[in-house]
C-alpha cells in the first residue's frame, strides 16, 4: 500500500475532496491578506490607528462529490473566515499591523476550525516628492494551526480504502518582504506597486488512519514513510487474522515529506489604485504570484501530472463612511487557481491536477479609523 493519494476528477466537482485534504494534511495558509490593496501611504486611510472586523465566504456552495461508506455522496463544499484586524503609527512612517480569527471549512461531509495569526511591521523609506513616490518596506509572518484534524470520509490509496485520517498539530508558517510604492496623484486618488518575495513551510505532528483489509479493521500510525498497521477491534475473518503488519511505502517511491509537508518559495507582483470622494472609498488591486515548490512538483512532473506555478488574483472593495471614525466595506476577490494563495496545503501530489479552477470570494466587514 503507497501513499500517493488519487485525485478526484474535475475541479469543481472535487473541491469536497480537496478540503478535506487541505483540513487534513495540515492548516491552510494563504498569502498575506489584503496583499492587492498594499500602500506606502497608510496614513491616507488614517491618521494614527486602524481596527477591522470582517467576514469572508465562498461567493456560492460549489457542488462536489465525495466517498462514504465506499459510495459517491453529493456535498457543498464551503469556506468562512472571520478576522479582527488592526494597525497603529508608532513613529513617522512606522506602523505596526496584526490580525487574529478563524476559518472554517467544510466538505459536506466533516467540518474544520483553524486559528489564524498575522504580524506585519512596514516602515517608509522615502516620501513622495514631486514624481517620485512614497517608498516603504514590509516585513510579514503569519500562520495557521489546529489540534487535531479528522476526516471521516473515504479516501482512497492505491491498494486500500481509508475510513478515516487524523492529523495532529497541523500548522503553517510563512513569511514575506514587500517594497512599496506610492504616488498620490490627487488628494483623491493613489496609485500604488509592490514586489514581494517569501517562503512557505508546512508541517504536521503525526498522521494515521483507520482502514479494513481482509475483512478485518486496523488502526495505521504513519513514521517516516512506513505505515504500522494494528488489529483495532476482535476480527474472526476466514482464512486468519493478521494483527499487525508494515508497508515500506517508501519501496514504492513515496516521500510523505517531499508530497505533502513541501517548503516554497514566492515572488508576487502587485498594483492598486485607491479613490476617495465624499464618505466613498473606492479600491481595485491586482496580483501576480509565482511559486517554485521543493520536491513535490518535481514528483508531479515525474508521474506526468500537471502543476500550478503561479496564479492571479484581482480585488475590489468599496467602503463607505458611516460616522467620523466608522466605515462598511464590502469586497470582492476573484483568484484564478483553486485555493491557490489561500490554501496551499491544498496542493499535494495528488490534488494538484484538480486545482486549476477560479473562484470567487466575498467579504464584509466594520472599519474603525483614528
Amino acid at each position: 500500500m503507497t501513499l500517493a493519494l488519487v485525485a478526484t476528477p474535475g475541479p469543481a466537482r472535487a473541491l469536497g475532496g480537496l478540503l478535506a485534504l487541505a483540513a487534513l494534511l495540515a492548516a491552510p495558509a494563504r498569502a498575506a491578506p489584503g496583499d492587492a490593496l498594499l500602500t506606502a501611504l497608510p496614513e491616507r486611510d488614517a491618521a494614527r490607528a486602524i481596527i477591522s472586523l470582517q467576514q469572508e465566504q465562498l461567493a456560492k456552495r460549489v457542488d462536489s462529490t465525495r466517498l462514504q461508506d465506499g459510495v459517491p455522496v453529493a456535498a457543498a463544499g464551503r469556506y468562512r473566515s472571520q478576522a479582527l484586524e488592526g494597525a497603529v503609527r508608532l513613529l513617522d512612517g512606522l506602523w505596526l499591523q496584526g490580525a487574529l480569527g478563524q476559518r472554517d471549512i467544510g466538505d459536506g461531509v466533516d467540518n474544520f476550525a483553524f486559528r489564524h495569526w498575522r504580524v506585519s511591521g512596514q516602515y517608509r523609506l522615502m516620501q513622495a516628492a514631486g514624481p517620485r513616490p512614497a517608498l516603504a518596506l514590509r516585513l510579514s509572518g503569519w500562520g495557521d494551526s489546529a489540534g487535531q484534524t479528522t476526516t471521516t470520509s473515504a479516501v482512497r490509496v492505491p491498494g486500500a480504502l481509508l475510513d478515516s485520517v487524523t492529523i495532529q498539530q497541523p500548522a503553517d508558517r510563512q513569511w514575506q518582504a514587500d517594497l512599496l510604492a506610492t504616488w498620490p496623484l490627487s488628494a483623491r486618488l493613489d496609485l500604488s506597486l509592490g514586489l514581494g518575495a517569501g517562503q512557505t513551510q508546512l508541517a504536521y505532528g503525526s498522521l494515521s488512519a483507520t482502514t479494513t483489509r481482509g475483512g478485518c479493521y486496523y488502526k495505521l500510525d504513519f513514521t517516516g514513510n512506513d505505515i504500522f498497521g494494528n488489529l483495532a477491534q476482535p476480527c474472526s475473518a476466514a482464512g486468519g487474522v493478521i494483527r499487525q503488519f508494515v508497508d515500506r511505502s517508501g519501496d514504492y517511491g513515496v516521500d510523505l515529506a517531499s508530497e505533502l509537508a513541501w517548503q516554497g518559495r514566492f515572488v508576487q507582483g502587485l498594483a492598486n489604485a485607491a479613490w476617495r470622494s465624499g464618505p466613498w472609498a473606492l479600491k481595485a488591486g491586482y496580483t501576480l504570484q509565482t511559486i517554485r515548490r521543493a520536491g513535490v512538483d518535481d514528483i508531479l512532473a515525474q508521474r506526468g501530472l500537471a502543476r500550478h506555478s503561479s496564479s492571479q488574483q484581482l480585488v475590489l472593495e468599496a467602503a463607505y463612511q458611516l460616522t467620523p471614525l466608522l466605515s462598511g466595506f464590502v469586497r470582492s476577490r476573484w483568484t484564478s487557481t483553486l485555493f491557490f494563495s489561500d490554501l496551499p496545503v491544498a496542493y499535494n501530489s495528488s490534488t494538484a491536477s484538480g486545482l486549476g479552477s477560479h473562484y470567487t470570494v466575498l467579504a464584509l466587514g466594520l472599519r474603525a479609523a483614528f
